[in-house]
């Protein structure tokens, strides 16, 4: 299994063949943001933009042994 750790804090776990396949179609993606101003100052502006390598999820392996352990214990408790 493969995790795909984003920047924004999330992580997302997937099979191996799933994780080739999401990252091919993000290293094509282009980025994307808008910024929100005043109607006097211009309104809404927004932008795109070539992605990065460091635009894209880091990867990590880990073994059947420990995704099953992960899903026994499923979703962490907030403090």
């Amino acid at each position: 299994m493969i995790v795909l750790d984003f920047s924004w804090g999330k992580k997302f776990i997937v099979k191996s063949a799933d994780a080739i396949k999401i990252i091919e179609i993000l290293e094509r993606a282009e980025m994307y943001d808008d910024k929100w101003r005043k109607e006097e100052d211009g309104g809404t502006t927004y932008h795109v933009w070539s992605a990065s390598p460091e635009d894209l999820p880091s990867l990590k392996i880990i073994s059947d042994n420990v995704y099953q352990m992960a899903r026994l214990a499923g979703k962490p408790e907030k403090n």
